[in-house]
């Protein structure tokens, strides 16, 4: 019996292929390519993007010439239930039924050495066999391997962004975040030769790729619409339309109205006894104090409330100033690479417009905070209760002989670069 065998060396880009099937996609096919005795193709994911993966093949496998068609969900079922019961090295092998008087063929697979699936093929999805066209003609961009994982660390470091390039005649980093365009330095020693413009979706597909090849070289090709990335054996495309917002957006200027550094688990700690209280969860929002000696986070409504002092390192800050901020947004904020286990940047940028937004820093950009919160407004209602609350809390202290402050500590960030 003719028969279909996929290698232990195309599994992985096949389960990435089969993840991509959605029971909602306008094309739900897989379609497959026999060119020759030695070569096929595997077609599908999404219908607009679709992804493919070449297949060697043997004349031993009795396999004719042609173009063929397969319910997606049903050849995903298969797979899965495949790959799950067979050894990471074990090829999986389904059978292709050459009818006498059917001009395609039917495909016959064990699942689980248990039950019989069979798939009845289709005429081939011209949208498929247009995307393998496109492949063989396209004018790819080629980039080494080891490059592509160079720039994919560097894509790393300034995460989470919508939007990630590398700007050739600037010779800089530009990322999208937050709705607000920032431009860091490149890493040291590094030049961009070729300019690059992705978003999170191609930059995944970019990792992908460069994740699961033993290739020296990664094709690419970039325009307005898609992101296609191939290393000879996969392909993988994208759409890029969210960057067309992009490339007419301009670079947003903020200033710093407030920068302190304090001990970011006291932080953290109350933010997590916030969420635990469930009137304070239901309202979600953290009050943040700050006047040139304290540093006060709260949470306070009608029924129950709690408010403590944050150690602190520095306070910058003209006038006492409050904050309302979203508290499921401020409790998921991640502390990254930070030089001390104690301590955090933290300031509140303000730009001209009138905007507000709370940015987290690291120690290795002083200029541009790692991960930046927009849910975040004045909350001068609410000064009066907060100093209230304040002024019980210095009570409690100054019984308990304790005070909310730490002493001073070695100035390890340069937090006049922010």
């Amino acid at each position: 019996m003719p028969k279909l065998e996929f290698h232990a060396d195309r599994k992985q880009s096949i389960h990435h292929l089969v993840n991509a099937i959605s029971d909602k996609d306008l094309i739900p096919y897989v379609t497959v390519v026999i060119e020759n005795r030695e070569v096929g193709y595997l077609i599908g994911g999404q219908s607009d993007f679709p992804s493919m993966i070449k297949l060697p093949l043997s004349s031993d496998w009795g396999l004719k010439k042609g173009q063929w068609s397969l319910c997606a969900s049903s050849f995903g079922t298969w797979w899965l239930a495949e790959l799950k019961n067979t050894l990471d090295e074990t090829p999986i092998i389904i059978e292709v039924e050459y009818g006498k008087q059917q001009k395609l063929p039917i495909l016959n697979g064990l699942m689980a050495q248990v039950s019989r699936l069979y798939i009845q093929a289709k005429p081939p999805i011209k949208e498929h066999l247009a995307f393998l066209e496109q492949h063989k003609n396209q004018a790819y961009q080629s980039l080494t391997t080891d490059s592509a994982r160079v720039i994919l660390e560097v894509a790393k470091s300034n995460q989470p962004f919508d939007v990630f390039e590398l700007s050739k005649d600037q010779q800089k980093v530009r990322i999208e975040r937050d709705n607000n365009i920032q431009t860091c330095a490149l890493p040291e020693n590094m030049e961009v030769t070729h300019g690059i413009l992705l978003n999170k979706e191609s930059v995944v597909q970019l990792e992908r790729i460069c994740h699961n090849t033993d290739a020296e070289q990664i094709q690419y090709y970039l325009d307005d619409e898609r992101a296609i990335f191939s290393d000879g054996h996969s392909v993988s495309s994208s759409s890029l339309a969210s960057l067309r917002e992009y490339r007419l957006k301009k670079e947003t200027a903020y200033r710093t109205e407030v920068k302190i550094i304090i001990n970011i688990f006291d932080f953290k700690e109350d933010l997590k006894k916030y969420l635990s209280i469930t009137p304070l969860k239901k309202a979600n929002q953290a009050l943040l104090y700050i006047d040139k000696d304290y540093v006060m986070l709260a949470s306070l409504v009608e029924e129950t409330g709690s408010n403590r002092f944050i150690r602190t390192k520095h306070i910058e800050c003209h006038k006492p100033s409050l904050y309302s901020i979203n508290l499921s947004q401020l409790s998921r904020v991640q502390i990254k690479d930070i030089t001390s286990a104690e301590q955090m940047k933290i300031a509140v940028l303000i730009n001209d417009q009138g905007e507000l937004k709370l940015g987290f820093y690291n120690d290795r950009d002083n200029t541009n905070p790692y991960e930046s919160i927009t849910d975040i407004e004045y909350a001068s209602p609410k000064m009066e209760l907060v100093l209230q609350s304040k002024s019980k809390l210095e009570i409690m202290l100054k019984q308990q002989n304790a005070r909310g402050d730490v002493h001073s500590q070695d100035d390890l960030f340069g937090f006049e670069n922010i």
